[in-house]
């Protein structure tokens, strides 16, 4: 009987064992299928990655929602990222410039590849850097600003998705974001480094008891889509590349806004200001 039961104890371990490594076995490979996850891509026709960022500005903004949404199927890449030496990005760094409500985020980026990579890689491939930032509340970009500059040829393309209301206030308005197409040609890029400018603007802030508000900006989306010279447009796809790359440090920018203690004060002298004018007027009025 104790044979037999040692014989039992025995198989019930070594089935446990096998169990457990096919568990795991079956996990990593799921894991790997995931990080072997093809790169996305998109018909030529979508002009635009932040199409699915436009019903996403709620009070809680889904992070890298639009890479989720934009592919359409994973057999679409298929054969278009075989043997290609896609550049990656090494650095990013981002500052706000400028003073008062009217400021610049300049974007300073520098790619890993070295200079010869990079033309042999654009020497065959039209490739675009797509930045899309999410701006913060009580900031927005000028639509119309922005297409100066692509009229200019200073950005390919560029979209503002979400509020486009440049009149509210801070607290009726609500977020947007903004596209920036970015042509990457070996005339643009200087050893491998490139720096992009956004203007930006600042809403009308709520009152605040300290004068100013402070507003600081999240990680930018940024991707390398790219597809082959002369292909035909109805094969056309371009390939998505995340280019995932953290900023060393954060932007933030103080606003200015008005003290709620001098509420009274200002509302009196602006009152007793409308009173003398419109007086004044009507003075003028029946004397002359």
């Amino acid at each position: 009987m104790a044979v037999v039961g040692g014989l039992c104890l025995l198989v019930a371990a070594v089935a446990a064992a096998w169990i457990s490594t096919a568990s795991a076995t079956s996990l990593l490979s799921e894991k790997t299928g995931r990080s072997q996850k093809p790169i996305n891509c998109m018909p030529c026709s979508r002009t635009y990655i932040g199409d699915a960022y436009a019903d996403a500005f709620t009070d809680q903004l889904a992070e890298h929602r639009g890479l989720v949404g934009m592919s359409d199927s994973g057999e679409l890449c298929k054969g278009l990222t075989d043997d290609v030496e896609v550049p990656t990005l090494s650095e990013l760094h981002w500052q706000l410039v400028g003073e008062g409500s009217h400021r610049r985020l300049v974007y300073s980026m520098k790619f890993g590849a070295c200079q010869d990579a990079m033309i042999n890689f654009l020497g065959g491939y039209d490739a675009h850097l797509v930045i899309i930032e999410k701006l913060p509340n009580g900031v927005f970009a000028d639509p119309y600003e922005l297409q100066h500059f692509v009229e200019r040829k200073v950005f390919l393309d560029v979209a503002v998705f979400g509020d486009t209301n440049l009149e509210l206030p801070s607290v009726l308005s609500n977020r947007s974001a903004v596209e920036i197409h970015f042509d990457l040609r070996p005339s643009t890029l200087s050893n491998s480094n490139l720096v992009v400018d956004l203007p930006l603007h600042a809403r009308y802030p709520p009152l605040n008891a300290s004068g100013y508000t402070t507003i600081e900006f999240g990680s930018p989306d940024l991707f390398l889509r790219y597809r082959k010279k002369e292909i035909h447009s109805s094969s056309c796809l371009w390939v998505l590349k995340n280019l995932e790359a953290a900023p060393a440090e954060k932007a933030a920018w103080r606003i200015p806004c008005g003290n709620e203690a001098h509420i009274g004060f200002v509302s009196s002298i602006t009152f007793l200001s409308a009173v003398v004018c419109s007086m004044s007027i009507v003075l003028a009025t029946l004397i002359f």
